[in-house]
């Protein structure tokens, strides 16, 4: 079987992969996604990372390849990603990740180890109770990076415990984008930073807002246990 169809039976895809100069998979390429490069600007010298919510791997390869990266451990929820994140790896024969498959509502980070960062993007705002993870984030690395979708303050309302957002519907389980549970709770940007600084980071700041983005506002955020 050639391989644009190999890469057919695991369809649908999100992401694009290039295999000997040519393109396979969705329609989005991470290839020169400033997200990555935020996370390095904020995170320079990391040997490893956790990277959560992995999808098909598109963004574990380039965080892998970067100089310095010794290991990664990706944890995403769904099996038919991990299926593909793992067909393409071999293909791309990236050794230094290890891909996981873990509910993250339900599992507490920590179980995987000790890490230099954190890398958390396109995952906290498909959460039910977003803090639950942030609260256990800083024992397991001393730097988190999180690109998120938040909710415009115009929109949020009272939640409890001090904290404002908006309740989302996600697109249930047989959508690869969607999270696991039927809502998620969007935060504002003010609460999430709330949330990070009682979790036990002492430095928590806005690395990128872009508030006109098109599927709702978000936010790069850096935090680090030690300002």
């Amino acid at each position: 079987m050639d391989l644009a169809s190999q890469f057919a039976e695991l369809a649908p895809w999100i992401y694009q992969f290039r295999i000997d100069g040519a393109d396979y998979g969705g329609a989005i390429s991470a290839v020169g996604d400033k997200r990555v490069e935020r996370f390095f600007d904020f995170a320079p010298r990391i040997g490893t990372i956790l990277e959560l919510g992995s999808l098909e791997g598109a963004h574990s390869f380039i965080l892998a390849q970067h100089p310095g990266v010794e290991r990664i451990v990706a944890v995403e929820g769904r099996e038919s990603n991990l299926r593909k994140a793992r067909f393409v790896q071999e293909l791309l024969q990236i050794r230094n990740v290890d891909f996981v498959q873990a509910n993250l509502e339900e599992t507490d980070p920590a179980a995987f180890g000790k890490f230099d960062a954190v890398f958390c993007c396109g995952l906290l705002y498909h959460l039910p109770t977003p803090w639950t993870l942030l609260e256990q984030l800083s024992d397991v690395a001393p730097a988190l990076f999180i690109w998120t979708h938040y909710a415009a303050e115009a929109e949020a309302r009272d939640i409890g415990n001090g904290l404002r957002g908006k309740i989302h519907h996600e697109g249930g389980e047989n959508e690869p984008l969607s999270g696991m549970s039927p809502t998620a709770t969007w935060l504002t940007l003010d609460s999430l930073l709330s949330v990070l600084k009682a979790s036990g980071y002492a430095k928590a700041e806005v690395i990128h807002d872009d508030p006109t983005h098109a599927n709702s506002p978000a936010a790069s955020i850096g935090a680090k246990t030690i300002a």
